[in-house]
């Protein structure tokens, strides 16, 4: 998935900017593409049958009834919603797309849609009463990856640790998991999900940090469409249908409402098309080297612990009792036929349920290691197998002992047998360890996904990043056979 990402990137600056579809292409195909975070409860999220519901769903559907069109409704994360609309795979992104200057250089807004009062969830373990005193060193704040208020805190409360996360379910498990203390962002969008922890006592903090505004994203320059959208939303709030969607969803109207005021937007920026700038991923090119680093730490781990577990694996295979045998059976048999994430999901937050808490990076790095050392386990169990009775027999004939027929007959058969399956695995591993992103690891991906949040420049910072792991993976691949050929023997295929 990440190399499809990052091809798409490349594809994108060989391909130029994207033109967004008019509203007249619209109206022609009949369908409104709308973006909306399928995990994002009450705003969207999947109900029954799998279908989309919550207040963003009702919206995109009230807008395309009044703009005439049907809805297609595009799953879109946080991280994704400027992204979607710069690549043209969707019209409109919702999912509390807050209206920031920084986002208004690369897209454009509508009016309004909604407020969005930043707040503090915490639990009595956290004995503050203010948000003020966040604003310490031993304190974690957990937030997703994408939201505005990553780069708010960074300003307004800069001392605290911060846990970046890919879901907004993950940052209340965070809290509740006790890997973080607080979140700060709007108490109505997150507040559902402490549900989920009825035995964690929840408290939010009375006065909010700020009120900011949250509207509808449109691609730059798309002005036949912006004012469709405009006259329609505007309307809406006139009639009281936001309201009424708002409370079908929230319970309660908005804690601030969109005024008339908020209404009268200011003149529409006349830039057109998507504008290149590559100097923000430039300056940030050695924090993405240092992510590289970490990467490559991942995969080196999880390489070398992962060869000494596949080799006892295939030793027990091969040559164990009938116990050992069926035990390393079930080893590989159970990991081969899952996911690699799906075991790290495991390791992550599903130990922490039984008093098991493992950082990020060494949940990542051991399923990992896990999951490599099933995979090795077959490549060095043929490699051990590829050894012919006959050489055997020679060095019996000989007199070789146990040492010497190892040393001079087995081992380097079953080198030059495994050494290209295990430098392509290596290979594999340094693109796997990308997943540690997914948990707030900030390795060469999450870095990434770092940049991209802050500066907004998705396809810049991923096609750096592309380029990176191509050099990476290009000079691990040239160093391995180097090796190949001066200690072993082996030839480039």
């Amino acid at each position: 998935m990440m190399l499809l990402r990052l091809l798409l990137a490349v594809l994108l600056l060989w391909a130029g900017p994207v033109v967004a579809r008019d509203l007249d292409a619209i109206r022609q195909s009949g369908v409104l593409r709308v973006g909306v975070n399928p995990n994002f409860p009450p705003m969207s999220s999947y109900g029954d049958g799998g279908t989309l519901q919550g207040f963003d769903v009702n919206i995109a559907r009230e807008l395309g009834r009044r703009l005439g069109v049907r809805v297609e409704l595009v799953p879109t994360e946080a991280a994704s919603r400027v992204p979607f609309l710069v690549s043209g795979r969707i019209d409109l992104s919702l999912g509390a797309l807050t209206i920031t200057p920084e986002r208004r250089a690369l897209i454009d807004f509508s009016v309004p849609l909604h407020s969005e009062a930043m707040g503090v969830i915490t639990t009595s373990r956290l004995p503050v009463r203010d948000w003020r005193e966040l604003n310490r060193a031993d304190i974690t704040l957990v937030n997703m990856r994408g939201n505005q208020s990553v780069s708010v805190l960074a300003e307004k409360l800069p001392l605290p640790q911060r846990l970046l996360v890919d879901g907004n379910a993950d940052t209340i498990r965070a809290i509740a998991q006790g890997r973080a203390d607080a979140l700060v962002e709007n108490v109505d969008f997150f507040i559902g999900f402490t549900k989920n922890y009825p035995d964690v006592r929840w408290r939010v903090l009375p006065e909010p940090i700020f009120t900011a505004w949250c509207g509808i994203g449109l691609a730059k320059g798309n002005e036949p469409l912006r004012v469709a959208v405009d006259a329609a939303l505007s309307a809406m709030h006139r009639d009281g249908s936001v309201d009424r969607l708002w409370r079908d969803a929230y319970g309660a109207s908005m804690t601030v409402p969109v005024s008339e005021d908020q209404l009268k937007r200011t003149a529409a920026s006349t830039q057109t098309g998507y504008r290149f700038d590559w100097q923000p991923v430039i300056t940030a090119l050695p924090y993405l080297a240092g992510g590289a680093v970490i990467s490559l730490q991942i995969a080196l781990i999880a390489f070398w612990a992962g060869a000494v577990i596949g080799l006892a694996s295939a030793l027990a295979r091969l040559n164990g009792s009938p116990i050992a045998r069926r035990v390393a059976g079930a080893y590989v048999s159970a990991v081969t036929n899952t996911p690699a994430l799906v075991q790290i999901f495991l390791l992550y937050y599903a130990l922490p349920e039984i008093g098991v808490m493992l950082p990020a990076f060494v949940a990542v790095t051991l399923g990992l290691t896990l999951n490599a050392g099933a995979y090795l386990s077959d490549i060095l169990r043929g490699g051990i197998t590829s050894v012919r009775q006959a050489e055997l027999d020679a060095a019996e004939v000989l007199g070789l002992s146990r040492l010497d027929k190892l040393r001079h007959v087995m081992l380097p058969h079953i080198v030059r047998t495994v050494y290209r399956p295990l430098a392509n695995f290596f290979i594999v591993l340094v693109l796997g360890s990308s997943m540690a992103a997914l948990f707030g690891v900030e390795e060469l991906t999450g870095r990434a996904i770092n940049i991209s949040t802050a500066n907004l420049r998705t396809i810049e910072t991923f096609a750096v990043t592309g380029l990176i792991y191509i050099g990476l993976t290009l000079i691990a691949s040239a160093l391995l056979a180097l090796a190949g050929r001066a200690l072993f023997g082996v030839r480039r295929a």
